[in-house]
């Protein structure tokens, strides 16, 4: 994020905290003083009243924090607005573990060690035992409705201040009235620390048991029914999912800067992506505004963190930032060899894996992307080519990308042929090979593969499949035009080769693929990743799929029984608004219990849109 928004948005949460503090603070007191004056009331509610309106009127960073969490919402942008607003805070003083857990040094390799040692027996023996002993003290039989809607009163009465409180400079901040509000339910939640609250207040006789029964019975209820209202209201992908902006290869203005965003989960990946970014021909007429993520599992803190890297400044210095550091080297090192040809600009994204895709997915879109570039998941023996680590989590954060991303996506299966520390400016040539059937997909790898076509060094062969059998598709069109800017971009330039074979069915297009030495001649093939299950071509491949997120072109020749030892760049072209509806989730999770997958067509809507550039 540029330093002005990060500055902006730290203006707002200090707005926004400041009035979710002191708007139900002052609200709840003035009000329980009218009832304290005006309404007729137990000695002790008397006495323990403003008490009462203090406790209702607080707001706790760790049940803010742990409700985010549980949402799958810490790092989305409402997410991260609640967090550092909640950070403004009032807590009591006897709540002291906070300090030391605020003294700790966050991430690894402290804060992440206790958290490995002491999360499960805290969460699966010690809370539960807390609120075993904490219920026990709610006594039904103390309660007496006149109390109810005395305490009941300046529950609703805080619950209203924080709404205020929070909702008035969001949308004084220009924040949307359902973001707002949403942002003000999530102020209001209480939890865990509120009952600790609780409980010292009645410890030290500052309310009575009846007066702590329904104050901790309020708490419940309330959250019981914000936390659905949220996720029904808030859904953080909705900013980057309703964009009807074309933000393609394909759809890019001739000779516009290639803007792209790659994310690095490793230190291993950082070679292969330098060399496909330096095929992707980066020139001071042809530049690329080139964004690198490194995304980093949150461990040992509570909030997510977003690190920009500026050249000669320190970012915040974090036990994860040394990785990171090694990596942004390699990417700046290139830069500087770029002759002007390439502006880069590094980010470190620490959060969950259940939400880190809403990290890249907002870059992408921030940014105006027009290709995420990700790791495959499954790491690649070099010599042998055989599969040595397969990461489950980061397999979901990149399915989640493809489901998600406002731009195009490609997914990178290095073998080794792009994993060099040599860039591939030094070395005399590289055989790139690009499988065309149809389809937007193939589309978008085609026009990535003809701007790599145009770096002196890259030697292009386009292989067409032709199924003259098939019924006239509604991608035929489209596809010819390309393919014939293709032909003429290619034409009287020996390094590169056009051909096209005729397959009537998936025999055909396997033995044309082995055929052509396409597992062998090339250091990298290019691919679409989505076609009809329906066409003849593919009949019988969905129940064979191991990684359905590659498509079946990809999965054949990443698939272990597979005798190929190239990297492969598996492309899916940006999904607009109506695309996404069109989609089954089921693409992407294993059926049965063999492991096998299946593929579903995923039509696409080839409408002309708009770019946005």
């Amino acid at each position: 994020m540029d330093i002005s928004v990060v500055k902006q948005t730290g203006r707002k949460a200090l707005v926004i905290g400041i009035s979710a503090f002191f708007v139900p603070l002052i609200l709840n007191m003035g009000f329980a003083l009218v009832l304290q004056r005006t309404v007729t009331m137990e000695p002790k509610l008397h006495k323990s009243i403003i008490i009462i309106a203090v406790f209702q009127s607080m707001s706790s960073f760790h049940v803010i924090a742990c409700l985010l969490a549980d949402l799958k919402l810490l790092n989305s942008e409402i997410g991260r607005l609640a967090v550092s607003s909640s950070m403004v805070m009032g807590l009591h003083f006897m709540l002291g573990p906070m300090i030391l857990g605020l003294a700790v040094p966050e991430g690894p390799p402290l804060g992440s060690a206790l958290v490995e040692k002491l999360d499960s027996y805290i969460s699966l023996i010690l809370l539960p035992s807390y609120f075993v002993f904490g219920a026990a003290r709610i006594n039904f039989s103390l309660i007496k409705m006149k109390t109810v809607w005395v305490v009941e009163l300046l529950t609703v009465s805080g619950f209203c201040g924080k709404l205020i409180g929070t909702v008035v400079p969001s949308l004084y901040c220009k924040m949307p009235a359902v973001d707002a509000c949403s942002l003000g339910l999530i102020m209001s939640a209480q939890g865990i620390i509120d009952v600790i609250t609780l409980q010292h207040g009645l410890f030290l006789k500052l309310i009575d048991e009846e007066s702590f029964s329904i104050m901790a019975l309020s708490a419940l209820v309330s959250t019981a029914i914000i936390t659905p209202v949220v996720k029904f209201l808030y859904d953080p992908s909705k900013r980057y999912m309703s964009t009807m902006r074309r933000r393609t290869i394909e759809h890019a203005l001739p000779n516009a800067e290639l803007r792209m965003l790659a994310c690095i989960y490793q230190e291993d990946s950082t070679p292969p992506i330098i060399n496909l970014l330096e095929v992707s021909n980066p020139t001071p007429k042809t530049p690329i505004f080139f964004y690198v993520v490194h995304l980093i599992r949150l461990s040992g803190r509570t909030a997510p963190v977003l690190i920009t890297h500026r050249p000669g400044k320190r970012s915040a210095r974090t036990f994860e930032s040394h990785d990171s550091d090694r990596i942004v080297n390699a990417f700046r090192l290139y830069e500087e060899h770029s002759s002007g040809g390439l502006i880069m600009n590094a980010l470190t994204a620490i959060s969950p894996y259940a939400t880190m895709h809403d990290d890249v997915c907002t870059l992408a879109l921030e940014k105006r992307t027009s290709m995420v570039l990700i790791p495959f998941h499954k790491q690649f023996n070099e010599l042998s080519g055989a599969g040595v680590l397969d990461n489950n989590p980061i397999r979901s954060v990149n399915q989640k990308i493809l489901r998600n991303s406002p731009c195009s996506v490609g997914i990178l299966l290095d073998r080794g042929t792009l994993n060099t520390n040599v860039t591939i400016s030094c070395k005399n040539s590289y055989n790139f090979g690009m499988i065309f059937v149809e389809g937007p997909d193939d589309r978008e790898a085609l026009a990535y593969a003809m701007r790599m076509a145009e770096h002196p060094n890259v030697s292009l062969t386009v292989i067409r499949l032709v199924d003259h059998n098939m019924k006239h598709s509604v991608h035929r069109d489209h596809d010819m035009v390309l393919i014939s800017k293709c032909k003429t971009a290619i034409s009287g330039r020996k390094q590169h080769v056009y051909k096209e074979e005729h397959v009537k069915d998936s025999v055909d297009m396997i033995n044309v693929i082995r055929s052509n030495s396409m597992e062998k001649l090339y250091d990298l093939i290019l691919v679409g990743g989505r076609h009809d299950s329906n066409s003849p071509l593919f009949m019988g491949l969905t129940e064979w799929n191991e990684f359905p997120e590659l498509g079946f072109i990809g999965d054949m020749l990443a698939s272990s029984d597979s005798n190929c030892d190239v990297s492969v760049l598996v492309v899916q072209q940006q999904m607009l608004g109506s695309d996404r509806l069109m989609v089954s989730d089921s693409s992407f999770k294993s059926k049965g219990k063999e492991g096998s997958f299946s593929v579903v067509d995923m039509p696409r809507d080839d409408r002309v849109h708009p770019v946005d550039y």
